[in-house]
């Protein structure tokens, strides 16, 4: 089905901010308020949220999480926690309903630990490469936890770098880009924006996200990761019709879930994407055009 058939783009302040190795074009899309949607990040500050290992074992794929505040949670794909017995990453964008807890998928992004930093996870101040959550949405759900790991040691290598437990959080981050992270950041963030068009030489997508206090939150983790590991001279014009008429155009496949939110997946040759969406609002979308 073609969700965004009828998607209206707001094109009256649209801007393009360019740096060496990326292209940001920042969206204003609807912005919501009415859901009281929280992040891992907000709840924590609240002392709002768990998270944990299933048991004393662990399983490398799976974490408890226990939402115990009165608002809905939700967990993007990407974002890392750390502690417990090795840091994670989302593999899934999921929402828990107020004072739920549930065994959510996770994937691991430092292979070398498996023993207790301490009982419960936090929340870590980046995210997972845009990069590395395409390769693994490339592959079947059992060969995605060895790209991981295979994508974070190529960056290290990369990049004359080494890490004990090859864990991702713990790679140095050196900025390339001359236009300086904080004049990037002041450029694609307000309180309007709630959504990016990002293009460089080795990959493009566009990530929309509730509002503009979300997205703004999720960018920021994910920026870093953005402008680090793509040296490439970033030399392309690019084509923002062409990208909005592809979004459009793309065919999404509803997926079967128990719970009252809707979520939607596309696997072909247009990219690859999900969707989660609730009474017609886009909680957040993720497309990674091919």
């Amino acid at each position: 089905m073609k969700i965004f058939e009828n998607l209206i783009i707001d094109k009256t302040n649209l801007k393009v901010v360019k740096s060496e190795n990326c292209t940001f074009v920042p969206l204003q899309l609807n912005n919501y308020t009415d859901l009281k949607l929280e992040t891992f990040g907000s709840l924590s500050k609240k002392r709002q949220v768990e998270a944990t290992e299933i048991d004393e074992n662990g399983v490398v794929n799976k974490i408890k999480v226990r939402n115990n505040s009165s608002n809905l949670l939700i967990l993007h794909d990407g974002e890392i926690i750390v502690g417990a017995k090795q840091n994670r990453t989302i593999d899934k964008t999921v929402i828990l309903k107020p004072k739920e807890t549930r065994n959510v998928d996770v994937l691991c992004v430092e292979k070398g630990r498996w023993s207790f930093r301490n009982q419960e996870f936090s929340q870590h101040n980046s995210k997972l490469s845009p990069e590395i959550r395409f390769s693994k949405e490339t592959v079947t759900n059992y060969n995605k936890q060895n790209t991981v790991w295979n994508e974070i040691d190529k960056m290290y290598e990369e990049n004359n770098q080494y890490s004990n437990t090859s864990d991702f959080c713990e790679f140095k981050k050196e900025e390339n880009s001359k236009l300086g992270l904080e004049e990037i950041k002041s450029k694609i963030f307000n309180d309007k924006y709630n959504g990016i068009l990002v293009t460089n030489n080795k990959i493009r997508f566009i990530e929309i996200f509730y509002n503009s206090k979300i997205y703004e939150d999720q960018i920021t983790k994910s920026i870093n990761t953005l402008l680090i590991n793509n040296k490439n001279e970033n030399n392309q014009q690019i084509e923002i019709d062409k990208y909005f008429f592809r979004l459009k155009d793309s065919n999404w496949f509803k997926e079967e879930n128990e719970s009252s939110l809707e979520t939607a997946y596309l696997s072909n040759y247009q990219g690859k994407g999900r969707l989660i969406f609730f009474n017609k609002q886009i909680l957040h979308l993720i497309f990674f055009f091919n």
